[in-house]
């Protein structure tokens, strides 16, 4: 069970609205949140450097 925010009262889970007040987090801000927090971890950096690492050995494979 997750805790609202707003009201204080018990909800099924975390992205869900509270049945009390109706408040809760929409899909655009956990999703901006998200990606805030990938950017300050340098997450998209590691991506971006295993899938170039791929394509060079996919590209040593046909060689």
């Amino acid at each position: 069970m997750a805790t609202c925010k707003k009201c204080g009262a018990d909800k099924r889970r975390w992205p869900r609205s509270c049945q009390r007040c109706g408040s809760g987090s929409d899909r655009m801000d956990v999703a901006a949140d998200a990606a805030d927090v990938a950017v300050q971890s340098g997450l998209f950096g590691w991506i971006w450097r295993g899938v170039v690492s791929v394509v060079r050995l996919v590209l040593r494979a046909l060689n």
